[in-house]
């Protein structure tokens, strides 16, 4: 049963909020209601203040929300937008920011049932026109319900009660930006991240799963929306002096419903200011990498609980390595949850960056980037080999502009941009497109290109693993005057596409790596292909993969790593070029998934560039 307790009257001369215009004019009708009846009892069914001033008392005293708060976070008539208009609740309390984490709506006591439900779904429409607010309660002094906000913001479900008061986190000290004298090179002040605190990440994606029930891949990109709004509160609170506070923390809150109103509001900040500083720069950026508008989904006891486990470190101060191997681990359950066509095993990610050798002057794509796993090990292995020589303006560069990803999934590109992130960046150049449109779709990419020609051919090294094994029947007649490969065509397996269109992407003498089922390598309908590669490219290496290289990632088909060097502008065909070609049988884990020893993978690498190379 809800604290609101039992209805009582209380008299005029002790309302809440007497100057306003409303409640003096409600005040006015209860005095000439007394002179006429010689009692109040009875005036809580024609006038509806009645009901509304208990409700304020109750919140003060059942609930414990502070007297203090009267007028400034515990309002009456609190406008609420819904589009071109305007409506007003009837009561909200709102956080330190000021704004509202609940509403109550009431009514005249004893009013029909028709009239409740109207003003239930009144409360309903409040809530989903607020990104802060997920919690209301609606009375008419008799029955009341309480609701709260589910992940769809026009779906509500029925809860006990409301939040009271309190709860713990309100009387600690906030966390505030304080360098320590041992350590001046952090710049949060917060605690890093270290191999201690490795599983920090798989501990909030448990409590997602665990406290709102959601599935594995869904509980991933709820926690990328934490750690971007987490970052975004670092980043933005180092730009202030000493002994500024953080807003992502529970310290200071009343409530659960509180402090998830406050990360709720600081994501949607993030997301605001980063649409405005970028859609300034790259054309298109909102239309194409705005991901993150998609609200926090998650409830407020689990929000609540991830901001409490994640406050007190720093992802900014961390190091890269530790970040995105934390991050890892995260994905490992997300690909047993059946995204598994979107992730390529990390020992073959490895082995595609080492024979690339990519260093801070390439200007590196991955069209059909998934969890933007290459793009993240491109940047570990230009740091690695690369960081100690670049000066930091170089590096910045090749972080923030060299690394470039396309991903039709929408979730996909979170989870790419929350790994780019935790890499120290460069996020911002995954783009939530199709890769096989035509390029009018890309103006960012065309504005790259440094010669006088207009061309989409700006990378000098793409990475990929594009979906293969589905036919594109209908869609080919839309994209088919883009491709080459799609002349008088009805049918074409995807991959195909999408080897044509990485070549399309790539500059003159570029390097390409790419994952292809051996069919399209053997099969005789494939010739056609075979061919119009050779005229296009060197083939500098195909590596086999083990039949079981997929296997644990939903996928049986056998593929190989193919690599090629795009030709030069006039460069003709030499069909005495090297070609390394390998055959894997180990590549560190079996067809479970499991851990194996006596992986080739770096024997491999070390064999191409002894005896091919670059």
């Amino acid at each position: 049963m809800a604290k609101l307790g039992e209805f009582f009257l209380i008299p005029p001369s002790n309302w809440k909020f007497s100057s306003r215009g409303d409640v003096a004019s409600a005040r006015k009708r209860a005095e000439e209601w007394h002179a006429k009846n010689g009692t109040y009892e009875g005036a809580e069914e024609v006038i509806e203040e009645f009901v509304r001033q208990w409700a304020l008392y109750q919140l003060i005293v059942e609930y414990g929300y502070p007297e203090s708060w009267i007028g400034e976070r515990l309002t009456i008539e609190e406008p609420v937008k819904m589009g071109s208009s305007e409506k007003q609740a009837d009561i909200a309390i709102k956080n330190s920011n000021r704004r509202p984490f609940l509403y109550v709506e009431t009514k005249k006591k004893n009013v029909l049932s028709q009239e409740f439900q109207e003003a239930e779904r009144q409360l309903e429409t409040y809530l989903a026109s607020t990104h802060t607010a997920t919690i209301g309660l609606v009375t008419d002094g008799k029955e009341v319900r309480c609701i709260r906000k589910k992940i769809d913001p026009n779906d509500f479900e029925y809860i006990a009660d409301i939040p009271a008061f309190g709860g713990g986190s309100s009387i600690k000290v906030k966390l505030i930006r304080e360098i320590p004298k041992s350590d001046p090179s952090r710049k949060t002040g917060l605690q890093p991240i270290t191999e201690k605190y490795s599983k920090l990440l798989v501990e909030c994606h448990n409590i997602v799963r665990d406290v709102d029930g959601l599935h594995d891949d869904e509980a991933l990109d709820e926690l990328a929306k934490i750690i971007y709004v987490k970052i975004f509160d670092e980043r933005s609170t180092v730009e202030k002096e000493e002994g500024a506070e953080f807003n992502f923390q529970t310290y200071g809150a009343s409530n659960p419903s509180e402090a998830a109103s406050i990360i709720r509001e600081l994501y949607q900040n993030a997301r605001n200011k980063e649409i405005e500083i970028y859609n300034q720069r790259i054309p298109g950026y909102e239309r194409s990498r705005g991901v993150f508008k998609t609200p926090i989904k998650l409830s407020d006891v689990a929000l609540f609980k991830i901001v409490e486990k994640l406050q007190e470190f720093s992802f900014i101060d961390s190091k890269a390595d530790i970040k995105g191997s934390a991050f890892q681990s995260v994905l490992g359950s997300a690909i047993r949850a059946g995204m598994g066509q979107y992730f390529t095993p990390p020992p073959i990610v490895d082995l595609a960056v080492g024979i690339m050798k990519p260093t801070a002057s390439d200007m590196i794509l991955d069209p059909f980037c998934g969890s933007g796993h290459f793009l993240s090990r491109c940047l570990d292995y230009v740091v690695q080999h690369q960081g100690a020589t670049l000066d930091s303006y170089t590096l910045h560069q090749f972080k923030f502009f060299h690394l470039h990803g396309i991903e039709k999934s929408e979730r996909m590109v979170r989870i790419a941009m929350t790994d780019m992130m935790l890499h120290d960046d460069g996020h911002t150049n995954i783009r939530n497109l199709d890769a096989l449109l035509s390029f009018e779709n890309y103006p960012d990419i065309v504005a790259l290109n440094d010669s006088e020609d207009d061309t989409p051919e700006v990378f000098s090294m793409i990475l990929t693993n594009p979906p293969f094994g589905s036919i594109m029947r209908q869609e080919v007649m839309e994209m088919v005057g883009r491709f080459q490969l799609g002349h008088k065509k009805k049918s074409l397996p995807l991959e195909i596409l999408g080897l044509e269109r990485c070549f399309q992407f790539l500059k003159p003498g570029g390097k390409l790596s790419i994952v292809l089922p051996d069919g399209l390598l053997k099969n005789k309908s494939s010739i056609f292909v075979r061919d119009w590669v050779e005229n296009v490219a060197k083939i500098k290496a195909v590596i086999s993969l083990p039949e079981e290289a997929f296997n644990p990632y939903g996928a049986m088909v056998k593929t190989s790593l193919c690599v090629f060097q795009k030709y030069k502008n006039g460069e003709k065909r030499d069909k005495e070029s090297k070609v390394f070609l390998c055959e894997l049988e180990n590549i560190g884990f079996d067809a479970t998934g499991r851990a194996k020893s006596g992986s080739e993978i770096s024997l491999a690498i070390q064999e191409f560039h002894n005896q091919v190379g670059w």
